[in-house]
């Protein structure tokens, strides 16, 4: 080989590193599941310990009101929740993850630029008013996304009839306000027959964009970023209640909750350290004990087959 292709002669181009390889003896393992297993342990703890701190009101509210209707219910919180306190509304067996549901709306549109009846084809079968082919007559916005939103709306109250002080704002992804969703030059008419939403900055439609993944999902409402819920004091849900869920078999819920460094009310992540954790002791306390009463010396060759 000529000398110009020859590789520098350095450890690491002549593969001269340094190198180390762990023996798994029973020992080594043993103590590798044990101080795993605690450490697993201490995590799971932990996790679970301020998940379970997390104070949470769920209450179905779609039984209790008719569509089209205003009606109230009381919460009662049995600890005090000081903000930051967010309020969801929760649905169930609504999927957003369905294909033709997910593609029904057109992104353009959304960020406020002017199109035509060919450029939202993907809206089908949403598109325009009496299905009529006039770029005047396009739904605003199109798609089943948008024509779909919920539209209920909540507001809390105290005893004295005051209100808490909820607000919508900052509930959205900041990267959806900023480069998503625009109003278009020209005002929408919200009396127009093809306005479907007038304000496409409005933050409770771009978190209802945003499809979600499972068909039980809950979205942010509002939230409140001072003050809080005293215990055992009455609070008083007004609904307007507009959202109709028995034709798909859904039902609708408020939930009410404070979070933690690891979250909202969720056991799943402590819990499953928990489990993991006690294979990992159980297997290496086996294995420690095997080794030590029935253990064989490193290296023995009466163990190897030829």
């Amino acid at each position: 080989m000529s000398q110009h292709f020859k590789p520098a002669h350095s450890k690491f181009k002549q593969q001269k590193l340094r190198t180390n390889k762990l023996i798994l003896s029973g020992k080594n393992i043993s103590i590798t599941f044990l101080v795993v297993g605690v450490l697993f342990l201490i995590f799971g703890s932990t996790i679970l310990g301020t998940s379970n701190g997390v104070i949470e009101i769920i209450k179905q509210y779609d039984t209790k009101c008719e569509i089209g209707k205003d009606c109230s219910i009381e919460i009662k919180p049995t600890k005090t929740m000081k903000a930051p306190i967010y309020l969801y509304y929760e649905l169930t067996n609504l999927h957003q993850n369905h294909r033709r549901y997910l593609k029904s709306k057109n992104n353009d549109q959304l960020k406020g630029e002017e199109v035509t009846y060919d450029d939202v084809s993907k809206c089908n079968p949403v598109i325009s008013l009496d299905k009529k082919e006039n770029d005047k007559d396009i739904y605003q916005p199109c798609g089943l996304i948008p024509w779909s939103k919920f539209n209920d709306t909540f507001f809390i109250k105290d005893s004295n009839d005051d209100d808490i002080g909820f607000t919508s704002k900052g509930i959205a992804w900041q990267t959806d306000i900023d480069g998503k969703f625009k109003n278009p030059k020209e005002a929408i008419d919200p009396d127009s027959p093809t306005t479907i939403q007038s304000d496409f900055t409005d933050e409770n439609f771009i978190v209802w964009m945003r499809p979600a993944a499972f068909p039980k999902f809950r979205k942010l409402f509002s939230i409140l970023k001072k003050g809080s819920l005293e215990k055992d004091k009455v609070y008083t849900v007004q609904i307007q209640n507009n959202y109709p869920v028995k034709s798909f078999e859904g039902t609708k819920k408020i939930v009410l909750t404070t979070i933690s460094w690891v979250g909202g009310k969720n056991s799943f992540l402590g819990l499953l350290y928990i489990i993991v954790s006690s294979f990992l002791l159980i297997s290496g306390g086996a294995i420690l004990v095997k080794h030590l009463l029935r253990g064989r010396e490193f290296g023995d060759t009466k163990y190897l087959k030829w």
